[in-house]
């Protein structure tokens, strides 16, 4: 994320059709378009160009967030018609060219939300690191700390307080942790109730043990002061250290979430936020013994209801309880950064490291 891209502005690429032989497309190379996201609206920018062996290829940008080169799978452009996928992150992209060839008139998805995304060619360079996202927010910025700046409404002064040195604490600790760190504060956003906070984050169906959320530089999250039907107060303390731990990965990585499997992502937040409790890990323990556990496989797929519904957050930070005990954080680290790596890592396929979790859990009664 350190790296600066200059886009190549405004190159043609000629793309061979999939319906006709000698069907081909002359498309600008760089292209972006901003999407309604809650409160928030992203840019996003595509980058499509041919690789090393000739073949049509692109990945996707979001200078906001300071985000570059998530690659897209191989793309498909048929006549007026462009399909981008990025599978790893489970989004895409199908849109159609106008006449005039100056407009993308698309959809965007990402996970279980869908957004209208219009792109245009883009004629200029971007510079990911210095690149600055504008608050979109309607929240008054209350004050800033070394770290932060503090948005918020209806939210008492000395709640902030609180919720500030607990971010200021945990912020040193995490950022030593994963040997990282932020050029610009991280923008901290407390809506006042349940209702505010799930329409912000687009998900206004969302049940109400959501009440956090984090991208690369901000976190969002529900007011201590009114937690909803599932959290309280002293939950909503934890569950602010556990989006931090989010905003920190996603600085540390490369590519965002791309790649990270669920479980990995929620359960070191989960681990770090200090929300396993002994309860927890006995219930883990019980579903292990009689074999109810889900895969590995299966909470990474699940989508974030079934997550929940699954116990995927207790699960998982028993994953990163066992990894971290067993191997050490900086091999967690490696795997944080490269998960596709297991056996290079960890000197056992995914399986065997399954399964030794597993063994873990069953045989340690504390």
């Amino acid at each position: 994320m350190k790296l600066k891209i200059l886009i190549l502005c405004m190159l043609s690429i000629s793309i061979a059709g999939c319906q006709k032989k000698n069907d081909k497309i002359s498309l600008p190379s760089s292209w972006i378009g901003t999407i309604k996201m809650g409160d928030a609206n992203p840019e996003l920018v595509f980058y499509l160009y041919e690789d090393s062996l000739g073949q049509t290829a692109g990945h996707l940008g979001i200078p906001s967030k300071g985000i570059e080169k998530i690659p897209f799978d191989p793309p498909l452009i048929i006549e007026d018609s462009i399909k981008l996928n990025i599978s790893a992150a489970q989004a895409s992209y199908h849109g159609i060219l106008n006449k005039s060839k100056k407009t993308i008139t698309g959809t965007w998805k990402e996970g279980e939300n869908t957004f209208s995304l219009v792109l245009s060619p883009l004629d200029q360079e971007i510079d990911y690191t210095t690149s600055k996202k504008a608050s979109t927010t309607s929240l008054s910025l209350e004050f800033t700390s070394e770290n932060f700046k503090y948005y918020s409404e209806k939210t008492k002064k000395e709640v902030l307080e609180e919720l500030s040195n607990v971010l200021e604490n945990n912020y040193a600790r995490l950022t030593k942790k994963l040997s990282t760190r932020f050029d610009t504060e991280i923008d901290v956003l407390i809506y006042p109730d349940i209702k505010t906070f799930h329409k912000a984050i687009n998900y206004p169906d969302a049940p109400d043990w959501v009440v956090g959320a984090a991208s690369k530089n901000e976190l969002k999250m529900v007011s201590p002061q009114n937690p909803g039907s599932v959290h309280t107060y002293e939950s909503l303390i934890k569950a602010i250290v556990h989006e931090l731990t989010h905003t920190i990965v996603l600085n540390f990585r490369d590519n965002g979430l791309v790649g990270l499997p669920n479980w990995l992502n929620e359960g070191y937040a989960y681990y770090e936020a200090g929300q396993l409790t002994q309860e927890e890990k006995k219930a883990v323990r019980a579903k292990a013994l009689k074999k109810e556990i889900p895969s590995w496989q299966e909470l990474s797929d699940a989508n974030t209801s079934e997550f929940g519904n699954l116990g995927g957050y207790g699960i998982s930070a028993t994953i990163i309880d066992f990894l971290i005990k067993t191997y050490g954080i900086e091999k967690l680290k490696q795997y944080i950064i490269n998960p596709e790596t297991t056996e290079q890592i960890y000197n056992r396929t995914i399986k065997d490291l399954e399964q030794e979790w597993l063994d873990y859990i069953k045989n340690n009664n504390k």
